[in-house]
């Protein structure tokens, strides 16, 4: 059962998380924060996260907010499914390295970021609570910040493990060196991203800034993937060996 799931989980995980994705793009009604009458996705001015807004920027005949019911669920539970496959993947994974504790801390940083993929994709950045206290005051709860919260902590825990996998790997005798080198590439991109997050202006000021921000989202996405694939061949060499 650990082999099946260490050869498979991570090709899965990847499988769903594209092609998840790639569905929700193509029935988002379109519409960005500075472009709300773009039909479709725009790959340059969009977040994957706003495939999961409950409405689309677009304005109906109306003039309201398109919704974006479809691509809200498809997105959604692409995400939770993928967080979930992950978060066996990364329980599993000290087993191949004598189960130390190095690399049970690494695996517990995966495994929160894990738990954030999942809470990012069941938290829609537009959807408002409204909260009523004892005394019937009401306050208004934006789901945008709590969104944000998960969405950055997927990468904030991902770096250290990353980081923390990159040594194990690299001085590990049961696997290749070359893909320790790997993931410490795929290390170094996901502290610049989260430099990024951490330095750069509110993206959401300026159209400039929010296209670097969604543009180096894409780019980490794509690292990422090509990243895990790269380490789960190198793993399902050693299992078979």
């Amino acid at each position: 059962m650990r082999k099946y799931f260490l050869n498979n989980l991570p090709f899965l995980g990847l499988f769903v998380f594209v092609t998840f994705n790639v569905v929700a793009m193509l029935y988002y009604p379109g519409g960005s924060i500075f472009d709300r009458d773009k039909i479709g996705y725009d790959f340059t001015r969009n977040f994957l996260s706003q495939l999961g807004r409950i409405n689309a920027y677009l304005p109906d005949a109306n003039g309201n907010q398109t919704n974006n019911y479809t691509s809200f669920v498809v997105w959604s539970t692409g995400m939770s499914l993928t967080g979930i496959i992950f978060f066996i993947y990364y329980l599993c994974l000290p087993s191949i390295f004598n189960k130390t504790i190095l690399s049970y801390i690494g695996s517990t940083f995966a495994v929160i970021a894990s738990i954030c993929f999942v809470l990012t994709g069941i938290t829609p950045g537009d959807l408002t609570v409204h909260l009523i206290d004892q005394n019937n005051n009401i306050s208004i709860l934006s789901m945008l910040e709590i969104h944000a919260f998960f969405a950055n902590n997927i990468f904030y825990f991902a770096f250290p493990s990353s980081l923390i996998y990159s040594y194990i790997i690299y001085n590990s005798e049961k696997i290749d060196k070359i893909y320790g080198v790997g993931y410490y590439v795929f290390s170094f991109l996901i502290f610049s991203y989260v430099m990024l997050l951490i330095l750069s202006p509110n993206p959401f000021g300026s159209e400039y800034i929010i296209t670097i921000h969604v543009i180096s989202q894409k780019m980490i996405a794509i690292s990422w993937i090509f990243s895990t694939l790269f380490l789960s061949f190198g793993i399902r060499k050693l299992e078979f060996e």
